[in-house]
């Protein structure tokens, strides 16, 4: 949901965050996707943002808000034909969000990546020549680089993907990326501050042994 998108960018103004993306493929083009939202090692602030319900003029959804949030992404993305298994789940003790789905098709997948954010109707899966491809597109200000009191805390945040495969990888394009031992798994991991000043920086291509 475009809501989901909005709620990222109100909770990440509040302090240090992890985003871990998951997603297990499958030969036949369907899979699992997972998302989590990890404010844990800045609890305190953030809680004390949603309390205020403001920060740097931004406003900041109450625990009310984020919970219908939630559980409205749940209902509509349980309209998109091929998606099954939709699960959301809250924890305000220690702030982590996460959100569940299984798809039947990239295009499924797609579908719903692009309710996050409804501006834009991007391909960010795809199947091509045999290569898993993403694209990747997070929902963040253009502007929150220029703000010099939140790069320290943009650093230490960090998004991490991790891409799991029923078939053996033999060629990763992105450099940055780790390859599991049982070569079926790919993990990539950067600070938020670099994913805003190098938009391609979590694009991967993915090639697997014939």
């Amino acid at each position: 949901m475009k809501k989901i998108g909005a709620l990222l960018l109100c909770l990440l103004l509040s302090g240090c965050f992890q985003i871990t993306e998951i997603i297990k493929h499958k030969s036949d083009n369907s899979g699992s996707y997972s998302l989590i939202i990890d404010f844990s090692k800045s609890w305190v602030k953030t809680r004390a943002a949603i309390l205020l319900g403001d920060v740097d003029g931004v406003s900041i959804p109450s625990e009310e808000e984020i919970q219908s949030k939630l559980t409205k992404f749940k209902t509509e993305a349980d309209k998109i034909k091929g998606v099954t298994h939709i699960s959301t789940s809250t924890d305000f003790k220690n702030y982590i969000f996460k959100l569940n789905f299984s798809y039947d098709s990239i295009e499924t997948l797609n579908k719903v990546l692009n309710s996050f954010d409804k501006k834009n109707n991007l391909a960010h899966c795809k199947m091509e020549n045999g290569k898993f491809i993403r694209n990747t597109a997070y929902p963040f200000p253009k502007n929150l680089t220029k703000n010099d009191e939140k790069k320290e805390a943009l650093q230490e945040a960090n998004i991490t993907t991790i891409y799991t495969f029923d078939k053996d990888i033999s060629d990763i394009e992105n450099t940055n990326s780790k390859l599991s031992k049982s070569k079926k798994t790919v993990v990539l991991k950067q600070s938020v501050w670099n994913a805003l000043q190098h938009k391609n920086i979590m694009n991967n291509k993915i090639t697997f042994t014939p």
